[in-house]
């Protein structure tokens, strides 16, 4: 997880330059997931209802349209048995939204959006569970596919810097409902 998050930040430092060209605002903040359904495997269902961390870029394609890439990284959820076993799931979640302005016309400074778009989740799974018949000693690292669905809303504060604060369904496998509130900066 460490090294996930060292090279996901070295590749956005490396990239800066390039960045500042392309995207318009980049910045981040933070996510909690909250699942309905999770991954089964060995017939365990792993949850990601946790807090994380969202980095993300937006690009003014028009003044109705932006596209938004972002990168949640969430925290581990470990799961401990009375015998000593456990469970434990990492989540790496991309996705690339479309979002579509509402209020466009409006001279103010707040902006209400709905979202769509393409979702990719990893999921890091640990099984070391010991049942009564069985004994699990799985490592796996599963891929899951999904869409977005969401609204959120955006205002200035100051020239350069931006709180946006938005709310997405994922339709994937592990369907989940995902808050996340955050900064973006202006080059």
């Amino acid at each position: 997880m460490k090294k996930l998050l060292f090279i996901s930040f070295f590749l956005l430092a490396v990239a800066g330059n390039q960045l500042k060209a392309q995207f318009n605002y980049i910045g981040g903040g933070i996510a909690l997931a909250t699942a309905n359904n999770g991954y089964v495997l060995n017939g365990y269902e792993y949850y990601n209802n946790t807090f994380g961390f969202d980095i993300r870029m937006s690009y003014d394609y028009s003044k109705k349209f932006k596209i938004v890439p972002d990168l949640k990284i969430y925290l581990p959820r470990k799961e401990s048995f009375p015998n000593g076993s456990f469970t434990k799931s990492t989540v790496l979640a991309f996705n690339l939204n479309g979002h579509f302005i509402l209020n466009h016309r409006s001279r103010d400074s707040f902006r209400l959006y709905l979202l769509a778009g393409a979702h990719v989740s990893g999921w890091s799974l640990t099984d070391e569970r010991v049942t009564v018949f069985e004994t699990y000693d799985d490592k796996n690292f599963k891929f899951v596919p999904g869409a977005n669905a969401g609204a959120g809303m955006q205002f200035h504060i100051g020239t350069r810097m931006l709180f946006f604060a938005e709310a997405k369904y994922v339709i994937s496998k592990s369907h989940q409902l995902v808050f996340s509130p955050g900064l973006l900066y202006n080059f």
